[in-house]
């Protein structure tokens, strides 16, 4: 906010863990691999044992709920859930799906990416959230839209990029299942609003992040 301070641009140079609300891009691969906001996952304790260490993902609140929609999954942001679906639609077709909303970086090919453990930066973040908002087409922005000369002739103009990388209907069904994440989930003190919301939250270890992703 103040370049003589600082010329570290948090918006597009800080990578942060975007944690839960990361959880929209594995939710959207899963509904492609035939999965519906209605199909139901067992909440319930899991243990995963890897090479070196053993992994027992917990829900936020430490409680399991058993037999659970993916639409409730995403609205109260269900840690175990996500990860079984991840689990369930394979690590190499999400790693492969995730490009697609613009992020620049290779995934590690670990479960734990599905509960938002890669590090993002804040543009990368809301770009990808484009693709939900506008129909399954990513919106690549633009911070200069035009450069004219003191005469107010126009010398080069720039326009937003965008290109089809999802289905219209897998997005229209992520907007609707985030929508119910605004109306009696976690976000739904965005009601406040007083419009139509969706969106998704998303903390990390000890608050250290704290995230609401959304559109109008």
């Amino acid at each position: 906010y103040d370049y003589e301070r600082s010329q570290f641009n948090r918006a597009t140079q800080a990578l942060r863990q975007p944690g839960s609300s990361f959880k929209p891009f594995v939710y959207a691969a899963a509904l492609d691999r035939g999965y519906t906001p209605a199909s139901v996952i067992v909440d319930e304790p899991i243990v995963l044992t890897g090479a070196h260490q053993t992994w027992m993902p917990q829900n936020y609140d430490d409680k399991f709920n058993g037999p659970t929609t993916l639409r409730d999954a995403l609205t109260f942001s269900r840690n175990v859930v996500t990860v079984k679906v991840a689990q369930n639609i394979g690590l190499n077709y999400l790693v492969g799906y995730l490009p697609r909303f613009g992020f620049a970086r290779p995934f590690q090919k670990n479960l734990s990416i599905s509960l938002g453990s890669a590090e993002v930066s804040l543009l990368e973040l809301t770009r990808a959230y484009t693709v939900f908002a506008n129909q399954g087409r990513r919106l690549d922005p633009i911070f200069i839209t035009k450069i004219t000369d003191p005469h107010g002739n126009l010398l080069e103009e720039f326009k937003p990029r965008s290109e089809s990388v999802l289905s219209p209907e897998t997005a229209y069904l992520i907007t609707s299942m985030l929508e119910s994440v605004v109306q009696r989930g976690t976000g739904k003190r965005v009601k406040a609003l007083g419009r139509p919301v969706a969106g998704k939250t998303g903390t990390t270890n000890d608050m250290h992040d704290a995230w609401f992703v959304g559109y109008t």
